[in-house]
């Protein structure tokens, strides 16, 4: 089993559920020992766990193979994920083909198929460069960014030709430290045109194994140098670590949830709303349910309570894509907010603003047509049910991941497959195929997967039960 470094807002599940499958957790937070009770490891990091840019989502680093059995053992376990992996490894040097140059960019060809992108190239077309992969491709179709500045990774430092620069990780704080750090890269690095960056496994490491590491990658630096030259084709030089990225659907982090409720008083939510931005809120109600001053059934009302406060006020809609895209939709006013048995339904109001056809129902869509859009946690469906002037259009039945509700911000993934619902009821579902292609590529498990068929046979079976009609609900 690999040494795992975990970070960010589920670090504390995280961990408990890879010690529970035997994996190595090193240099945990003093917070994260105590939770766990485990002892202090300063041992090097193979692969970290940490919380991504990209919204809901963690990013897996490390050593290949070892970053693999980490994603397994996450996908095993919280199941309801999304996984995309990056091509090539991060800092994976390769010999790339310029197949176009536009607007002073080259655009390469890289193995595996996967276009690059260098930026103030002056090359010529069907020229060969020698480039580290700086940002992987994740998605069909996204472009890597890539860099002239050859560069290996160690276990402490990584080594930049061309830079010339010394940088830290973020978790390297102790200026003491640093100037040590400093000292050493000036002592074997001076002059050489090489820079340094110090990993964080390197500020529990002695200056004896930094230096070793140093000689180490300049010998593998130079090697790397040296095949770049030669190499005639296509092809890897040096393999560099393996990256994924792994999206928390809503069933994911209540799976989350349950684990770190073992460990530490958990409201419910905690990583919905933790992820949406509402941290501050669960730490209070969590300091609460800590000192028993309210159950956990009480913590459970904070989603409500925020959108309780919200009520009258503008949402945005996040809907990801499978492909790794974000289509942001309309916006729209959130007009009433139902809670029952610890399940919240929301009803937006949107106005739209575009012409055009609405997919499926094959009626013309104008702007000032109304959308009321029903969203609940726990669900796998939103529906959009349109109107105008009063007179229902139809409906359509988006089939995804339970949403993630927070502040003025609704997001879900997008699972393809949606079902019509035009007036009479009369049902269609449109676009099987792009889930059954999902499906195929791996963008997507078999639970996911069929999860998403049994939703459709669920909205085929009561397709009214999924249609919100306004006038009726001020009647009841």
């Amino acid at each position: 089993m690999p040494n795992v470094r975990i970070r960010g807002i589920s670090s504390t599940a995280i961990t408990f559920l890879l010690v529970s499958k035997g994996f190595r957790v090193v240099q945990a937070s003093d917070v994260i020992r105590e939770r766990l009770g485990i002892p202090f490891d300063k041992t090097p990091a193979e692969v970290t766990v940490k919380d991504s840019s990209e919204p809901s989502t963690l990013v897996v680093l490390g050593k290949r193979g070892a970053v693999e059995g980490v994603v397994e053992a996450l996908v095993s376990e919280l199941e309801d994920v999304v996984v995309w992996w990056g091509r090539p490894g991060l800092h994976t040097v390769v010999k790339a083909r310029v197949s176009r140059v536009e607007n002073g960019r080259c655009i390469l060809e890289l193995p595996g198929g996967v276009e690059g992108v260098l930026e103030a190239c002056d090359s010529r077309e069907n020229n060969f460069l020698v480039v580290t992969v700086v940002k992987p491709s994740f998605r069909k179709g996204e472009r890597a960014i890539v860099s002239r500045e050859l560069r290996v990774d160690g276990n402490y430092v990584s080594l930049i030709k061309g830079g010339g620069r010394i940088e830290f990780s973020e978790f390297i704080r102790d200026q003491a430290r640093r100037a040590e750090l400093s000292a050493l890269a000036v002592s074997k690095l001076m002059g050489s045109g090489i820079g340094v960056r110090f990993r964080s496994n390197s500020q529990y490491a002695e200056l004896h194994e930094i230096a070793a590491e140093i000689d180490s990658l300049l010998r593998r630096l130079r090697e790397i140098d040296a095949r770049g030259k030669t190499e005639g084709s296509i092809n890897v030089i040096h393999e560099g670590e393996s990256i994924a990225l792994v999206y928390l659907a809503s069933p994911a982090k209540m799976r989350l949830d349950e684990l770190r409720s073992r460990v530490s008083p958990t409201a419910l939510g905690h990583h919905q709303l933790k992820y949406m931005g509402l941290g501050e809120l669960v730490d209070f109600a969590e300091y609460l349910l800590a000192n028993r001053a309210i159950s956990r059934e009480g913590a459970g009302l904070l989603l409500s309570y925020v959108l309780n406060s919200c009520v009258g006020r503008e949402f945005v809609f996040n809907q990801r894509k499978l492909d790794g895209g974000v289509v942001k939709l309309t916006p729209g006013i959130l007009e009433e907010v139902h809670v029952d048995q610890g399940s919240v339904k929301a009803v937006f109001k949107r106005v739209l603003r575009s012409s055009g056809v609405y997919d499926g129902l094959g009626v013309e869509k104008k702007p000032g047509d109304v959308d009321y859009m029903v969203v609940e946690t726990g669900s796998w469906v939103i529906s959009h049910n349109y109107f105008r002037g009063g007179t229902y259009i139809g409906s359509y039945v988006n089939v995804n991941t339970p949403p993630d509700i927070g502040k003025g911000v609704v997001e879900y993934m997008d699972l393809e497959v949606d079902i019509i619902v035009k007036p009479g009821g009369i049902v269609e579902v449109v676009d099987l195929d792009k889930l059954e292609e999902a499906s195929r590529s791996k963008l997507i498990n078999e639970k996911l997967f069929n999860k998403a068929l049994q939703t459709v046979e669920s909205v085929k079976n009561d397709p009214m039960a999924h249609v919100y009609n306004p006038r009726s609900n001020q009647e009841k």
